[in-house]
């Protein structure tokens, strides 16, 4: 059979199209899944490798200033790979204080630049929450704070979970802790509507001048706040905390490597952990008064020749719900009580 010329490139045409329209199919397999997959599946990435998606094309350009949630961490933006971010809580103090300062410089600033992009372009979404890992170091805090501010204030971030980061570890100065500890404050004063919005908070290497300003800051302030852990915090060699928040909502207290004296929890109504690993004073750490809803307490302490002894049942006099207490004194010996709840002992 004969065809004519425009013919067989019509034919020709047709089938080209036809590859062409197949072959992105057959390739582009992301591409059949719906946005919210997708947003399912950028939301289980950092979100520097969540924005280079855009560039992949048209459809996706915008999709990564969709999430619902934003994790804006310093250690995504270094520029050289880092070790592994480490599971334990407790060592994440050493983690950040290994960063050369250089690398803290540049990751701040792209990281900035990322807030900048994804907190001031205009979307008919609210973000859900916000994870923020920070250092304030140089003038950054002044670069964040109104992009953190503004996005509070207009409805964007509702709940917000806060790292301030530092670039030392618990062998840190008293009066490094104390110029922390203002430049911190000083980031909630000029900022004040970030604290009611804090659900969760992180805070490293910092001595308040007064046990006060502490319990201002964390409990009268912070209305939402449910999670709140201290590296090597305090207000003082010796200082006694006491903790007298009856409109607090928060859940999870975690201290570590602290000089306090002595916590004194005089009313938490909804505290279900407690997690203390190493006090540096030989006493008795703990005291209760009304956490009625307290039930896991932790506490970890390499406790030397020098440690006197305590009683346990006196520790726990006014924590009468807890179900499960685990104590971890590294090795050394332990004297046992007689008590009615559910012990793990662990050496």
């Amino acid at each position: 059979m004969a065809y004519s010329v425009p013919t067989l490139l019509l034919s020709s045409m047709e089938q080209n199209n036809v590859r062409h329209r197949c072959k992105p199919q057959e390739e582009d397999r992301l591409g059949a899944l719906t946005d919210d997959i997708l947003l399912s599946i950028l939301g289980s990435v950092d979100l520097a490798t969540a924005a280079r998606t855009s560039a992949l094309s048209t459809r996706w350009r915008s999709l990564p200033w969709l999430l619902p949630e934003l994790n804006l961490h310093v250690r995504d933006f270094l520029p050289v790979p880092c070790p592994d971010y480490p599971l334990a809580a407790a060592l994440r103090i050493f983690f950040y204080s290994k960063i050369p300062a250089q690398h803290i410089n540049q990751a701040m600033a792209s990281l900035t630049r990322a807030a900048r992009s994804f907190l001031r372009t205009k979307h008919s979404r609210t973000v859900t929450k916000m994870s923020l890992e920070i250092y304030l170091v140089g003038n950054y805090s002044h670069d964040i704070g109104p992009l953190v501010r503004d996005a509070i204030d207009n409805g964007t971030v509702r709940e917000l979970d806060l790292t301030i980061a530092d670039d030392k570890d618990f062998r840190c100065k008293r009066a490094d802790m104390l110029q922390k500890a203002r430049v911190v404050d000083g980031f909630f004063s000029t900022y004040p509507n970030v604290l009611p919005c804090l659900t969760r908070l992180h805070l490293y290497n910092l001595r308040f001048a007064k046990g006060d300003m502490l319990h201002r800051t964390l409990f009268d302030c912070c209305k939402q706040l449910q999670h709140l852990s201290l590296d090597h915090c305090d207000a003082g060699d010796g200082s006694v905390w006491q903790i007298d928040a009856p409109s607090s909502g928060l859940r999870v207290l975690e201290l570590r490597y602290s000089y306090l004296k002595r916590l004194e929890v005089l009313c938490l109504p909804k505290l279900e952990l407690l997690r203390w690993e190493v006090w540096l004073h030989n006493e008795t750490p703990l005291h209760f008064g009304s956490v009625p809803c307290l039930k896991e307490l932790f506490l970890l302490c390499g406790a030397d020749i020098d440690h006197p002894g305590f009683s346990l049942s006196q520790l726990l006099d006014g924590a009468t719900d807890i179900h499960t207490l685990t104590l971890n004194f590294q090795g050394e010996k332990v004297i046992s009580y007689y008590f009615s709840i559910y012990c793990l002992m662990c050496f």
